[in-house]
């Protein structure tokens, strides 16, 4: 299995990169995440996805957004396809988000996902989310996970927060203090 690919942009579509590593070229599906052009060095943290006829990659930048888009997959009826979708349309933090405040409306806005999957993805991943299945805090920027942990605060304390984020607190220091605020109570 292929799970990390570093190497030379050599040709580029909207939806994928053909990334050359020791003369190989790896066509890995990317969506409009990756941000480099032909001829830059890129890598990506990637899923390999094999069936009977399909042998696909599908690359992130980031292992945070890999291990999300793992998280996805493991609802039923969402595959690779949709699970790209879900990421690009939202991004990690929004899809947290939608999960724990139950709104089904953020998910049935992406196309090709209606009330049944929607409802799905909401009702499996809450669960594994409240079982502690899912750390959270390895979904949130690690900026601000490190941040909080280096003034003391243990994971199990800043997760229950870390939930509670708003969507719209954008800069580091603005979420710590909301973390830090919500901790205290």
């Amino acid at each position: 299995m292929i799970g990390y690919l570093k190497g030379n942009i050599i040709a580029k579509s909207k939806s994928f990169v053909i990334v050359e590593v020791n003369s190989v070229g790896y066509k890995v599906n990317t969506g409009n995440f990756s941000k480099a052009e032909i001829g830059e060095k890129a890598a990506y943290f990637c899923y390999h996805y094999t069936r009977e006829d399909i042998n696909e990659l599908f690359g992130f930048s980031d292992f945070a957004d890999l291990q999300f888009f793992e998280f996805l997959l493991s609802v039923s009826g969402v595959g690779p396809k949709v699970a790209q979708t879900i990421m690009i349309n939202l991004g990690r933090d929004k899809v947290a988000q939608a999960i724990s405040l139950s709104d089904v409306n953020l998910f049935k806005s992406i196309p090709g996902i209606g009330t049944k999957v929607a409802s799905k993805i909401i009702v499996e991943l809450k669960s594994k989310i409240s079982k502690g299945e899912v750390d959270m805090a390895d979904l949130e920027d690690d900026e601000t996970v490190d941040a909080l942990l280096a003034l003391g605060l243990k994971k199990a304390e800043i997760l229950p927060a870390l939930k509670k984020i708003p969507v719209d607190l954008k800069d580091i220091q603005s979420r710590v203090k909301f973390v830090l605020k919500h901790v205290s109570k």
